[in-house]
């Protein structure tokens, strides 16, 4: 059995720099930076692309252009040869059935090979336009008996890897191949238990068989358990025993606020709506703390939602705290709450940065004192001197908006009692995502628009038609309907000029030549003063303004009923998800909305692929779904912010299969429903001393 110190140095190779293998060194090190590789672990972690099966020999006379073939042959000729404008050396091969020229463009490569030698050859298959022959340019290559590391590439099942200019498959194939011969220690932590039920390798086996399967469904396989395994670690780290944790206060009183409020509602809840009241009741009822991410597309009725499970709180004794990411959001927010709760018994403030400091004093004394029921707020809240009395609930809209800590300071104002957490997103995010990332949380999801709300027509236009699409628009704002217009900047600079992009107060000096009186143009944008905002808003909302010329700044939470048109300038340049947003900003009446796509006549293929789904999907989970295919998690999220460099091996399309496995895996570990041996308990129990706090509520 190895000793304790054999296990650290086995550790210590693991997390040996890259630099210091044989043949790396500092300038491969950093080509390795690039594919994400630092350490001997990254680099035995790093999942090939895909597998090319060399074990079938083919032919030279069966070649095909354009085919990935291997053939097998003896060098007949060798010599100098110039193709494409370059100098080269070239080889014959003949296998008796035909022959084919193979050429390389690297300098001494003559030195490597002599007629006479048994040569296997894999990769494309070119056209020799010239000889009107088929053509090897650069393949990979193993003289047969010669050379015993170019032998790992022949008749095999070939791993190839992210590469970058400098650094490819081949040096990184014989660097795996000769750590795999060192005595590695990987911890697996997958109990044996569920290895044996799922039929998984053990991982060291599965490392091994991944970067050298006997097979590519051997090599599929292999990869398959080790994205088991780092799930299983993410899980168990996120996954929290109940026990580490404060209880929670349990809401078993549902009493007169709350069904009142769904009694007085001046419309019917939808079927998602009740499903989630129900889920959510469920939760409160328990003295462990509610952990639940509310997904809601655009206009699904998350609010009412908020509202009812606030109410719950208050009904029970206890306090909520609802916290938006902007002023303008907990503005919209604490006005579209008033009305809802209007004429109920209960206190409701709005505390925010820019709270002047005499109300401010007054609002935490009350709060302090258990006088406030529900207070609404921005960062402000997680100051260290805002105090509740009796914290019960937290809801935080927009949640992916603020840090993994900011909500956790928020948690921890609760006294007693865990506060129950309900986190909402009008931001989809598709299933598997979600499932990985907020792997403690319970999901609930809000597909459908309540009853009452109008289609929202969206329509593809090019800068050239601009003065059409605003003279309309200017026509249906004329007839007592409003218009958002969205432009990108707010400012002329040398950027938006080379781009020939509109800006705000470009856009707006370009709209009052073409605007009747009838129209009337506020402006907002980011830059502007809480209370300017608000004041804007509220002249728009009221009808002193019915066109808004804006920025961004109305991508969430901005809800004006009788808005039923909406522009967006350069849309090719905005993200799908943004795009959605912007859109959702309309049809919230029952009056039929349009959204309008201005985009330049030179959009790029990627802009062209955003507008095409965002014309196609109405649903934002479907555009969530597109935008994960097209762009991957790292790129919607932002990797470093959600951790994703955690998962080596783990990926969102190949591996949703496996996803709600793992994860009841997890909990029946975590639950105490295995058996596991000691060795098994002590490795988990280590993997849980690395837990951090930021983990509390991912």
């Amino acid at each position: 059995m190895a000793s304790e110190s054999d296990k650290i140095k086995k550790r210590d190779l693991l997390d040996r720099d890259i630099r210091y293998l044989k043949g790396v060194g500092p300038k491969k090190q950093a080509l390795f930076k690039r594919i994400g590789v630092k350490t001997v672990k990254d680099l035995l972690f790093l999942a090939p692309r895909r597998y090319e099966d060399r074990t079938k020999i083919v032919s030279i006379s069966d070649v095909i252009p354009g085919e990935f073939v291997t053939i097998k042959g003896r060098i007949t000729l060798r010599g100098r040869r110039r193709l494409y404008g370059k100098e080269g050396f070239g080889i014959i091969v003949d296998d008796g059935t035909g022959w084919i020229e193979v050429v390389f463009f690297v300098k001494n490569m003559q030195k490597l090979f002599r007629i006479g030698d048994e040569i296997i050859i894999s990769g494309k298959v070119e056209f020799d336009k010239y000889y009107n022959k088929p053509i090897f340019v650069h393949p990979e290559y193993a003289i047969i008996g010669k050379n015993s590391d170019d032998e790992i590439i022949a008749g095999m099942v070939i791993p190839v890897y992210p590469q970058t200019e400098g650094l490819d498959s081949r040096f990184i194939r014989k660097l795996i191949y000769e750590l795999l011969k060192e005595d590695i220690h990987l911890t697996d932590y997958v109990p044996e238990v569920i290895r044996k039920k799922e039929r998984l390798y053990p991982l060291h086996e599965a490392i091994s068989k991944m970067h050298f399967p006997d097979s590519v469904l051997e090599g599929e396989r292999a990869r398959k358990v080790i994205a088991f395994n780092e799930l299983f670690q993410f899980f168990y780290k996120i996954n929290i025993k109940k026990e580490d944790i404060k209880r929670a206060y349990p809401f078993k009183q549902k009493g007169e606020l709350s069904l009142d409020f769904i009694k007085k509602l001046p419309f019917s809840l939808t079927l998602g709506q009740k499903k989630v009241i129900e889920e959510i009741d469920k939760d409160l009822e328990k003295s462990v703390p509610m952990q639940r991410l509310l997904q809601g597309d655009v206009g699904s009725g998350k609010t009412v939602i908020a509202i009812y499970t606030m109410l719950r709180a208050v009904e029970n004794g206890m306090q909520a705290a609802f916290m938006a990411p902007t002023e303008t959001l907990a503005d919209q927010v604490f006005l579209v709450l008033s009305n809802f709760i209007s004429g109920l018994p209960l206190k409701m403030e709005l505390l925010k940065s820019s709270t002047r400091s005499a109300k401010r004093r007054q609002i935490l004394g009350y709060l302090s004192n258990g006088d406030i029921d529900i207070l609404v707020g921005t960062h402000a809240l997680l100051t260290e001197n805002v105090n509740f009395y009796k914290l019960g609930l937290i809801v935080i809209d927009e949640q992916h908006k603020f840090g993994v800590l900011q909500r956790y300071n928020l948690w921890k104002k609760g006294d007693e009692f865990t506060p129950h957490l309900l986190l909402m997103t009008a931001t989809p995010i598709p299933r598997s995502l979600a499932l990985t990332l907020y792997g403690n949380l319970e999901l609930s999801l809000l597909t459908e628009k309540p009853p009452g709300r109008g289609k929202i027509e969206t329509v593809v236009k090019v800068e050239k038609n601009r003065d059409e699409v605003y003279r309309w628009v200017f026509k249906k704002v004329e007839n007592g309907e409003k218009a958002y217009i969205v432009v990108p900047f707010i400012e002329e600079s040398d950027f938006t000029k080379k781009q020939g992009m509109k800006d705000l107060y470009n856009m707006y000096e370009y709209l009052n030549k073409m605007k009747s009186d009838g129209v009337r143009i506020g402006l907002l944008h980011g830059r502007m003063k809480p209370l300017e905002k608000r004041s804007v808003m509220e002249k728009f909302r009221d009808g002193e303004f019915n066109v808004l010329l804006s920025t961004t700044v109305i991508e969430v939470g901005i809800d004006v009923k009788d808005a039923t048109l909406m522009v967006i300038e350069h849309a090719d340049r905005f993200g799908l998800a943004q795009l959605h947003q912007l859109r959702g900003r309309v049809g919230r009446g029952k009056k039929k909305s349009f959204c309008i796509l201005i985009m330049s006549e030179n959009t790029s293929q990627e802009g062209m692929k955003r507008i095409k789904a965002l014309k196609m999907y109405d649903s934002g989970f479907d555009l969530a779904e597109f935008d994960l295919k097209m762009r991957g998690p790292g790129e919607i999220l932002g990797t470093k912010q959600h951790g994703f460099s955690g998962f080596r091996v783990f990926h969102f399309y190949k591996d949703q299969d496996i996803i709600e496995k793992v994860r009841d895996y997890v909990k029946l570990v975590q639950n105490g429903k295995l058996p596991l041996s000691q060795e098994e308990k002590n490795k988990l129990i280590s993997l849980r001393e690395k837990l951090k706090e930021a983990y509390y509520v991912a």
